[in-house]
């Protein structure tokens, strides 16, 4: 069997944030396209509490002749787990180890993504009871956290894997997994065996800021409503001449702006990750 290379953390336009609804750009077929076109034998979809989007990337994936592993990153009680080879959609908002149940009944794998990222989204410690962790995620820029995890999956000898975290078609394929699989249960049997070769790069902070602009863009008029109903003078005007600066300017200093916000997270991320 040859090793074919996977993206197994990735999300469509069906992943929603709050504050700012539209979090996944592309399409799941694009998602596919894009894989196919990149060399990879295969893909994981996983948005955020939904299956929307596995229809769509089934299909898409068949027509491309790559495979296609059904997931979600699913928000429990203790953060974020991600379920693949699923049947079903999960619900969110259940206890993490109930959920790991409910993704072992289907035959799937639980992976415990970006465990210690600076959001506290992840699972931190916890990790340990998921089937695997992913040790390398595209979108952990101040790279604390990615090195801190994997010197523990290390220790712990926990089967390992990375991830992208791919929100827009740039960010797809940053992070490769190298198995000997040829279709989903021989991806899942080398995930749980740790017959995993992880290889990853960060996503440049000018993709970062280009998605983030799209996504304020598509949201503009959500996040002008929630400025309004939830600022007072004179926070809001600042807030809305920000907005607008940045959704229609394309400057360089907004890359130059958020490569310092990395630097900063990232002293932030030290100190943080060393007194725990």
């Amino acid at each position: 069997m040859i090793i074919m290379k996977y993206e197994l953390h990735c999300h469509s336009w069906y992943s929603k944030g709050s504050k700012i609804p539209w979090e996944g750009i592309p399409s799941p077929k694009y998602i596919a396209v894009t894989m196919k076109k990149m060399g990879f034998g295969g893909f994981a979809l996983t948005d955020h509490n939904t299956a929307a989007g596995w229809g769509e990337a089934a299909g898409a994936a068949k027509k491309q002749g790559i495979v296609f592993i059904p997931g979600m990153e699913i928000s429990t009680g203790s953060g974020h787990l991600i379920g693949l080879g699923l049947n079903e959609p999960i619900r969110p908002g259940l206890g993490l180890d109930e959920t790991i149940e409910k993704i072992r009944e289907q035959g799937g794998v639980s992976v415990a993504p970006h465990p210690l990222d600076m959001r506290s989204e992840g699972l931190g410690d916890r990790f340990v009871k998921a089937d695997a962790v992913e040790v390398f995620n595209s979108l952990n820029l101040t790279r604390v956290e990615n090195m801190v995890i994997s010197k523990k999956a290390r220790s712990l000898g926990k089967p390992s894997v990375g991830g992208s975290d791919a929100h827009c078609l740039e960010m797809l394929g940053m992070t490769s997994n190298h198995m000997e699989a040829d279709d989903m249960d021989s991806a899942l049997r080398c995930i749980r065996n740790g017959s995993v070769k992880v290889e990853g790069r960060y996503v440049p902070v000018p993709v970062v800021v280009a998605w983030t602009r799209k996504r304020m863009r598509l949201s503009h008029a959500d996040i002008r409503r929630y400025i309004d109903r939830n600022y007072s003078f004179p926070r809001a005007g600042i807030a809305r001449f920000l907005l607008e600066r940045f959704v229609r300017s394309e400057s360089g200093v907004w890359n130059g702006l958020g490569s310092f916000a990395v630097g900063m997270s990232t002293v932030y991320s030290a100190l943080r990750i060393s007194v725990r």
